[in-house]
């Protein structure tokens, strides 16, 4: 290597370790999200286009698939959610990688409609159960101040992967041919069975639970104690605090549909920029993403900490509201730069708020029922991604200047509720069993409850 390229060299490698988690166990469930993203990013990129002009699906029933498909990921959390905490989430989640891998492999031998339809349900459904699952299992692996990070980790790497198989799925799209796309639906099934294989060879690794264990403190600095085994909880959706902090964060999460809907109408009809624009901002959402998730983890890594960063998160938010707004009464080029600085604005805001709210739906979800807690937190999500498009392009688009300004209310009355509801809890009445804090404090690692 000769001294030009060892400083580029050592700022790349220098990046990339920043990226990944702190212990080898996360570093593992990270090269395993990143896997599994590549795979994800070559289907989302050919799958539809396959199925419309390689098998001869109508693009209408494609389309209706697809929204029916959405209404089964939307069902599926809870009830997934309950399993995992009678049998134990890791292997709920590791089953659940095998069965998708399993199912994506299964487009390969799709030539009709209603094996199609039927499929495509079925593996929505089962990739948003995982969704949660996998938070469960990052605090089960790591707990402590590592779970955050990681968490941050995985979506840096994530984003990566996902970018990088849509350049690989490119390269099928320009082959169009049969045998191409399904060596691409093989090759991703085998993403899901690679990362399957890494959680459960964690799993193993993992130290034997007690039978029953105290839940750890809210900001314990070490790794997370053992779950104890499923106790009578009340059903989440029962817990009006933890509701409306669901609620809350999801339209507080509406910052994604600003991005994905609402950005790309309103560049080209309310301002005066070019809307080749457009891919330069969400490049711009992408690469910040990576480069903040795991800086600003850092930020959250006790529930403290994590409730201060919520109002840290609103003001990017609001300000990019501002910045929006202005860029539509300002010549092209000026409004190309607001754009710009409203997108690294939003960006900002967003990557504090999810890293914030990890922590703080995980710290409310009592320890027994965390999954299924973490399911239901998950349908404020797929709330704000059903009804955020109507409002965005119905509501917010229409009122201009007006509908920036209504939407910063809406931003900050939402992060309010979220600061004031996701407090932690009271602490509950001590359980009758002086011995239990000795085993918590003495376990150097969290583990599964198994039945």
């Amino acid at each position: 290597m000769t001294e030009e390229e060892g400083p580029g060299s050592g700022r790349i490698a220098g990046l990339l370790l920043a990226i990944l988690p702190r212990t080898p166990a996360g570093r593992r469930l990270a090269a395993g999200a990143a896997v599994d993203s590549v795979g994800s990013g070559m289907f989302l990129a050919a799958s539809t286009l396959y199925f419309v002009t390689v098998v001869g699906l109508p693009a209408s029933r494609v389309g209706l698939v697809l929204s029916l498909a959405a209404v089964a990921g939307l069902l599926s959390p809870v009830p997934l959610g309950r399993l995992a905490d009678r049998v134990g989430p890791v292997r709920v989640y590791v089953a659940l990688l095998m069965l998708r891998g399993l199912g994506y492999a299964g487009f390969a031998l799709i030539d009709d409609f209603w094996p199609y339809a039927v499929l495509t349900c079925v593996l929505t459904a089962l990739d948003r159960g995982c969704s949660p699952l996998q938070q469960v299992v990052v605090g089960i692996v790591e707990g402590g101040r590592n779970q955050t990070r990681t968490m941050a980790s995985i979506r840096s790497v994530r984003n990566i992967g996902l970018t990088g198989g849509f350049l690989l799925a490119g390269a099928v799209l320009a082959i169009q041919e049969r045998a191409a796309f399904v060596a691409l639906f093989l090759a991703n099934a085998v993403t899901f069975w690679v990362i399957a294989v890494v959680v459960e060879q964690l799993r193993r690794r993992l130290p034997a639970a007690p039978a029953a264990s105290p839940a750890p403190p809210a900001d314990a600095a070490g790794p997370a104690a053992s779950e104890p085994r499923p106790t009578a909880v009340r059903s989440p959706f029962r817990d009006l605090r933890f509701m409306l902090f669901t609620l809350s964060n999801g339209v507080l999460s509406l910052h994604d549909s600003v991005l994905f809907v609402l950005l790309p109408l309103w560049l080209t009809t309310a301002t005066d920029a070019p809307s080749s624009a457009v891919s330069v901002l969400l490049a711009v959402n992408t690469v910040l993403t990576v480069l903040l998730q795991v800086y600003v983890a850092r930020f959250a890594e006790t529930t403290a900490a994590a409730l201060r960063l919520i109002p840290v998160a609103l003001v990017p938010l609001l300000v990019s509201c501002a910045a929006f707004a202005g860029a539509e009464h300002v010549p092209m080029w000026l409004a190309a730069g607001g754009a710009v600085l409203a997108v690294v604005l939003l960006t900002v805001g967003e990557n504090l708020h999810s890293i914030a709210v990890w922590n703080l739906s995980y710290e409310l979800s009592p320890a027994s029922a965390r999954s299924r807690y973490l399911a239901t937190f998950s349908l404020g999500l797929t709330g704000q991604q059903i009804v955020g498009p109507v409002l965005m392009t119905s509501v917010l688009l229409p009122l201009g200047t007006a509908g920036w300004a209504l939407l910063a209310a809406v931003f900050a009355l939402a992060a309010v509720v979220v600061r004031v509801t996701g407090a932690p809890r009271a602490t509950p009445a001590p359980a009758p069993a002086p011995s239990a804090s000795s085993s918590s404090s003495s376990s150097g690692s969290p583990s599964e409850v198994t039945p």
